[in-house]
């Protein structure tokens, strides 16, 4: 079995608050990728599960597919772009299997779905073939979730904070 938290991390970048990642069997999930498949730029990818995923039909979608009913697969979104905070720029997603007593993550690609709908995300993928099957305990994995819902509140008092001292500042221009 692997091992997968959400724990806090602090950002590659000066610019974005730290966020809750995923963590498993030791190593950042985005630095992994990053690893396998250099000079594509995936560190520094945050989980689509934050709460400054932006358009509320991805976040839907998010949370709709991130743990698939009992014998059930789904293909969602686990890491984006800290720059867009949406589905539109890289998109990392996985093909998620709920196996009962484990959630396994069968595959992890790159969304290449052309067509910018929520819905349809998860539709074409590139596949990473440096990449194998992860098979998570389903305790562990509900624990992780619940840390990234734990979280959702926190951020969002973060974001709405930063934005009326923005907007204050911007008044008093």
């Amino acid at each position: 079995m692997n091992k997968i938290e959400g724990i806090q991390d602090k950002s590659d970048y000066e610019d974005y608050w730290d966020f809750i990642n995923f963590h498993i069997d030791g190593y950042w999930l985005d630095e992994k990728l990053d690893e396998l498949y250099p000079d594509n730029s995936f560190k520094g990818l945050i989980p689509t599960l934050v709460y400054w995923l932006e358009r509320e039909d991805e976040k839907a979608v998010v949370w709709e597919r991130i743990l698939p009913n009992e014998n059930e697969t789904t293909i969602c979104p686990i890491l984006m772009c800290p720059d867009d905070n949406d589905f539109s720029c890289t998109l990392i997603v996985a093909e998620i299997r709920n196996c009962g007593d484990s959630i396994q993550w069968k595959q992890i690609g790159i969304d290449n779905t052309e067509d910018w709908d929520a819905e349809k995300v998860g539709s074409t993928v590139n596949w990473f073939n440096k990449f194998h099957e992860l098979n998570f305990s389903k305790q562990d994995y509900l624990t992780m979730l619940e840390t990234f819902k734990q979280r959702l509140p926190i951020d969002k008092l973060r974001i709405e904070s930063h934005i009326k001292e923005w907007n204050d500042k911007k008044a008093n221009d």
